[in-house]
């Protein structure tokens, strides 16, 4: 049973280590220690290993000191044991809008290609007492294997989320980074027809037909996964000597004899060399080597089966939010023909960057105050 020094102590030393520093100060900020958000997703990992628990990132982006996190997570376990989630869709909150902010939107922030919402941590710092923002994921532990997905069923169950967790009396902007913005889209047009209108929807370099490019500007065939069972075979080396997968085994089986096998050396070795094969994975998951069994099939999947989901979705339809384009100058995803899917006003802005670096964190700031000046007009 951990007790409160126990709790402080454990983070501490973690904190020390993901930081390779010797000495740290229990009020001193994590990004003013060095830290970074690739940083800041390992040293959650590394928690939630410690601890048994299951915190999100957005729990945590205001806890960014020793202190502040210890109290977090001191509070969590004394609580009890996180549920099992058996939903898909989980709502997260991101950034709070400070008294006197003058923001009465409720931005909602979708995931992108990964299932996840860690694309945009350094937009919530920035947003952080100017906003409230919640971020839209699918859980993984819902993605022991690939799921057969679309576009719009994801729009439908995050739809559902919404309504359910919040009142109809804030006007609703709903954000989506890349492949979010295919989802968000599909969110407000299923919104109009629920009679719950939708603001504005924020498209962040998102494209009109699936192009992701990789950091280097390389086109889609550098990153795409093959069958399910060609991925597989990638596997194979775990086994030694051994078959991995009996003759005739479903990808469900085979999944779960993946897993069985990834103790630390093996997802090390297996996440440098999909990183190697597919760069996007490791843009959007890049702790992918600190995860557990578990949570590393389940992130491999989550991304395959979204990935899938929107190389087959075309934009169809309006819907009456106003459409905001929010394009990087550095990426190929400006794309005149969104303005055709809107009644209401179509706005575009560039924004300085490639189509990752626009939400990293020397770049946020100027996207957060994009987010927010477009919405002041």
């Amino acid at each position: 049973m951990h007790t409160k020094d126990d709790v402080r102590a454990t983070i501490r030393q973690l904190w020390l280590q993901v930081l390779g520093r010797d000495e740290l100060q229990g009020d001193v900020d994590f990004f003013a220690a060095g830290g970074s958000s690739l940083k800041s997703l390992i040293l959650l990992t590394e928690l939630n290993e410690a601890f048994a628990t299951e915190f999100e990132i957005a729990e945590l982006v205001d806890c960014r000191t020793i202190d502040r996190q210890s109290d977090a997570v001191w509070n969590r376990i004394a609580r009890g044991a996180t549920e099992v989630r058996e939903e898909q869709t989980v709502i997260v909150p991101l950034s709070r809008a400070g008294d006197g902010s003058g923001q009465d939107a409720l931005l909602v922030a979708v995931h992108d290609v990964s299932g996840d919402v860690y694309g945009y941590t350094s937009l919530a710092g920035e947003l952080s007492g100017q906003a409230d923002l919640y971020g839209v994921k699918l859980a993984h532990e819902q993605f022991d294997a690939p799921r057969a997905l679309t576009i719009a069923g994801l729009a439908g169950d995050h739809v559902a989320a919404i309504e359910s967790t919040f009142d109809e009396s804030r006007r609703l902007v709903i954000l989506g980074w890349s492949l979010g913005g295919l989802v968000a889209f599909e969110m407000a047009k299923l919104l109009d027809q629920r009679g719950r209108p939708v603001e504005r929807v924020v498209l962040v370099d998102s494209p009109y037909e699936l192009y992701l490019p990789a950091a280097n500007g390389a086109g889609h065939e550098d990153f795409l996964p093959g069958p399910e069972r060609a991925l597989l075979d990638e596997f194979g080396w775990l086994a030694d000597d051994r078959p991995l997968f009996p003759d005739g085994a479903t990808v469900e089986v085979m999944w779960r004899s993946v897993r069985a096998r990834l103790d630390t050396p093996a997802r090390e070795r297996l996440a440098a060399a999909l990183s190697r094969r597919f760069p996007l994975l490791a843009r959007v998951i890049p702790h992918l080597a600190s995860l557990n069994p578990a949570e590393f099939v389940g992130y491999l999947n989550r991304f395959r089966s979204v990935l899938q989901a929107g190389r087959a979705y075309r934009p169809t339809g309006t819907t009456a939010a106003s459409v905001d384009l929010l394009t990087a100058t550095r990426s190929r995803n400006f794309d005149p023909r969104w303005s055709i899917h809107t009644s209401g006003t179509f706005r575009r802005r560039s924004l300085d960057g490639d189509h990752f670096s626009i939400l990293d964190r020397r770049s946020a700031r100027a996207t957060a105050q994009a987010v927010l000046a477009l919405d002041s007009r």
